[in-house]
């Protein structure tokens, strides 16, 4: 190296190219760092340069945690399998048959009666009788109890000579149709007069004297044995 000659000492000299030198080596770094920011579209520096050089790939919005119900069409892998429904088995009720209505009630499930309020009354008053209709079958059934078809009549204590009926004389009422149980009963009561009766309304009216008596009750073609009672 060639020693720097002039009037002011060599140390000067020396200082002074040390300082040019280091300006060239800056000036060249700057140039460098120049042309690299000139290619690459911004400074370091700057932050949105910085951020346009993330991946495209990335998404801004982070995938869902364990757990996260993923909507219908979508996917994630973080997301857990959906559980099995639980499935029941329902048994279908037992189909049960109705039964039949009821029909009506035939002769041998209907039982005819007749009572008389207390055994013994005296000649002038009214004794009570009642017709008395049973269903004695195991079915409910329909039976007709019109009242033309209802009849209580009384006798002699022997039972041969009829003296009055509670169808002789009558208006004539609508069919009377009645559902009846198993073991249930109809009742008709009627007040006697002691007084005899004729067919067709027929006058008669006589008085009864004292003695034996019988009531009998019908239904249609079903008749009830004798109840006895006294006139006194």
């Amino acid at each position: 190296m060639v020693e720097p000659t002039g009037p002011l000492p060599a140390s000067v000299y020396r200082r002074r190219r040390a300082i040019a030198l280091g300006s060239s080596v800056l000036l060249v770094v700057l140039l460098a760092i120049g042309v690299s920011t000139w290619v690459s579209g911004g400074s370091p520096a700057d932050p949105r340069a910085v951020a346009d050089q993330r991946p495209a790939s990335t998404s801004s919005s982070s995938p869902p945690t364990s757990g996260t119900i993923v909507p219908a069409g979508g996917s994630s892998s973080a997301s857990p399998s959906p559980s099995p429904a639980p499935t029941t088995t329902s048994s279908a009720p037992p189909t049960t048959t109705s039964p039949p209505p009821p029909g009506p009630c035939p002769d041998e499930s209907v039982a005819v009666s007749a009572r008389v309020a207390q055994p013994s009354y005296r000649v002038g008053q009214a004794p009570l009788l009642t017709l008395v209709i049973t269903n004695s079958g195991k079915l409910a059934c329909n039976r007709d109890l019109s009242r033309k078809l209802r009849e209580l009549v009384v006798l002699t204590g022997d039972n041969k000579t009829r003296l009055w009926s509670s169808a002789d004389c009558y208006y004539e009422p609508p069919p009377e149709s009645r559902l009846l149980q198993p073991g249930e009963q109809a009742t008709y009561s009627i007040a006697w007069a002691g007084l005899t009766s004729a067919p067709q309304c027929a006058p008669s009216g006589a008085r009864v004297p004292s003695g034996d008596y019988v009531v009998v009750g019908k239904l249609g073609k079903l008749t009830s044995e004798p109840t006895p009672f006294k006139l006194t």
